[in-house]
């Protein structure tokens, strides 16, 4: 589930704290053709404001409307189907949960845990009408057994950008609109001067120390970007010692090459370890434009957070 997903909550959560009604509305199953995957949520308000979506837009205004004009009084389910709801005409069949947001037990501690980053996991038995949630360990997966409906909030995933240059600040653009926690160094003056993004702000910390310091796990992409290899080499060598899934730099395939000899010869780097590096970054978009080069960094990087295969050419910039 992406952060996106948790800023829904928050915004529900606010209508509630403004005196208003609120419905929980969350995918619990799809069968067929569905836009919305599991654990997909909307709010709505009894006057009518709405966030997120069930069905890609399918449903959304009647099942408003169903909530205007009898709103729920606590934990129910509803069942759409393409063969006998016009208002779902993508031949599928959908099953929601609908609850009030203020019959969520203890919504607000539950609200700062995400707001913290934590993990957790909301149960939903669909048969007996019961809700709770807890934190989420690691092998925890939204899915529906038999009854139960097992819905997880992950925390944010994160992106650590390695210069302020003009790609970085594309890169920074494109990963904000996919829900990315993002933090950015950059230890050359002249680019922390020239940075125009004040909503990211840019450390001077050298990249080793950078990443070092932000405890990388597997919810981070580390990219470094300055084509300068006394920077992206340091960020190189503690990427690899962190658990962060994406591990790349920016170069042709010849400068992957040279930095993977350096990093082996000066660093004590094994060839598995430099295989982690993905170089170079990107899928090959047959461009030159900053921009289009970002769109092609996080679309490799998002293939990687999916465990997709692309076997296209590389970008080599």
């Amino acid at each position: 589930m992406s952060r996106s997903e948790v800023e829904i909550l928050e915004r529900g959560q606010h209508w509630l704290e403004e005196g208003e009604r609120v419905v929980l509305a969350t995918v619990a199953h799809t069968w067929g053709s569905s836009p919305r995957p599991p654990g997909a949520v909307m709010v709505m308000s009894e006057s009518g404001r709405i966030a997120g979506s069930v069905s890609g837009g399918c449903i959304e205004d009647e099942l408003l409307a169903r909530v205007r004009e009898d709103f729920p009084r606590g934990f129910e389910t509803i069942e759409y189907n393409s063969d006998t709801t016009r208002t779902l005409p993508c031949g599928g069949r959908l099953l929601l949960t609908l609850e009030p947001l203020a019959a969520i037990p203890d919504l607000a501690t539950m609200m700062n845990a995400l707001r913290d980053g934590a993990s957790i996991v909301r149960r939903l038995d669909l048969e007996r009408r019961s809700v709770a949630w807890a934190p989420a360990d690691d092998e925890a997966r939204t899915r529906l057994d038999e009854q139960v409906l097992n819905v997880v909030y992950e925390p944010a995933w994160r992106l650590v950008v390695v210069g302020a240059g003009e790609l970085a600040s594309w890169v920074c653009r494109f990963a904000s609109l996919l829900d990315y926690a993002i933090a950015v160094c950059e230890p050359r003056p002249d680019y922390r001067e020239a940075w125009n993004l004040g909503e990211y702000p840019v450390a001077s910390d050298y990249p080793d120390d950078f990443i070092a310091a932000r405890g990388c796990d597997a919810h981070t992409a580390i990219v470094a970007l300055t084509h300068d290899p006394k920077v992206d080499d340091l960020a190189m060598l503690e990427g690899l010692r962190t658990q962060a899934f994406y591990v790349g730099a920016l170069g042709s395939g010849r400068t992957t090459a040279k930095r993977a000899a350096r990093l082996i010869e000066h660093f004590g780097m094994t060839d598995d370890d430099v295989k982690r590096i993905r170089g170079p970054i990107g899928i090959d978009l047959k461009t030159r434009k900053p921009s289009e080069i970002a769109l092609a960094v996080m679309t490799d990087i998002t293939a990687a957070r999916n465990g997709v295969c692309i076997t296209t050419e590389r970008l080599a910039s």
